[in-house]
């Protein structure tokens, strides 16, 4: 009788211990599904244009200097060794009148950045946002002018003829390529400004 219970005692252990090995083994396999299922999407996530834009803009704002040449290097048909400028590059006339003061600092950032990033222009930002009147950022014109309703208040005249012959004026001394109009609904972004087809 008593070797009748030790058998049987010996099958429950038995079978406890297989059941808790299968549950260790279900649980093995589910850990490792999403360790494979989170791989795959930390992957997806690095191969997003999101993705490379956020990671550049970071870097950007630790190393500029180091990232920009990292990014230069990358770029698809662009030679490893730094591009030799001949001679002066061309500026681009930003008209961004009716953007508010933050809007106005962020663009002057973008664009400060798009050209450590890709040196192509030099930008000159015709702007009626009293914050920016006498600021100083490298690689950066800033032409202040006076919004309508300020310039209404001390001279006479058509502000929208003073802001066309302003922008002509400075795309005469600068010699600039290209006029850019910036919507103050929708000003550009550093990952907008490094689109070629838009800017």
């Amino acid at each position: 009788m008593r070797d009748t219970d030790d058998l049987a005692l010996a099958r429950w252990e038995v079978a406890t211990l297989t059941g808790r090995l299968r549950s260790v083994e279900a649980e093995r396999d589910a850990a490792v599904h999403d360790r494979d299922r989170t791989q795959d999407l930390l992957a997806e996530l690095r191969l997003s244009r999101a993705y490379r834009i956020g990671r550049a803009l970071v870097d950007l704002t630790d190393d500029p200097i180091g990232t920009a040449r990292r990014l230069l290097r990358r770029r698809p048909g662009h030679p490893a060794r730094r591009k030799v400028v001949t001679g002066p590059v061309p500026a681009r006339v930003y008209v961004a009148v009716g953007l508010d003061r933050e809007a106005s600092h962020a663009l002057v950032r973008a664009l400060r950045q798009r050209i450590v990033v890709d040196g192509d222009h030099r930008p000159v930002v015709v702007t009626d946002q009293p914050a920016l009147r006498g600021l100083q950022v490298p690689g950066v014109v800033l032409e202040y002018l006076p919004d309508p309703i300020t310039w209404s208040r001390h001279e006479p005249g058509d502000w929208e003829a003073l802001l066309a012959g302003r922008v002509a004026q400075l795309c005469q001394d600068h010699q600039a390529a290209r006029t850019v109009v910036v919507d103050p609904r929708d000003p550009p972004t550093l990952a907008t400004l490094l689109e070629p087809s838009r800017y």
